[in-house]
């Protein structure tokens, strides 16, 4: 379920990039460059890497699935067309930072 959403617009005010976190078992964060058609998937643990070739509409059926993890496992990971590389690794207050996030929607829907 996408929890958190954000477009970073750039100077012209197209979006530049998109931030968006996930309640998922395996999926905490992406950032997904529209311009270059890269998307950077940040995994529970922190480790990042990033595909390339992933189109605007490829993108938006990965926020729309009903399921994050299993939309990244049958339809871009390890997909020739979908080259890939490991990028970086989250720090733990990264990590614990967007599981904060993800506990205040979880409390905000408990609520209502």
């Amino acid at each position: 379920m996408l929890v958190e959403r954000k477009e970073i617009l750039n100077e012209d005010g197209s979006v530049g990039y998109i931030e968006s976190v996930f309640v998922s078992e395996n999926i905490l964060k992406t950032t997904y460059f529209l311009g270059s058609q890269r998307l950077y998937i940040a995994f529970s643990r922190g480790d990042t890497y990033s595909y390339a070739n992933i189109g605007p509409e490829f993108y938006q059926e990965f926020e729309d699935a009903e399921s994050h993890g299993q939309f990244f496992h049958k339809r871009i990971n390890k997909k020739p067309q979908y080259p890939y590389r490991r990028e970086y690794k989250l720090l733990p207050y990264e990590i614990e930072g967007f599981k904060k996030i993800i506990e205040e929607h979880n409390t905000e829907e408990d609520d209502e």
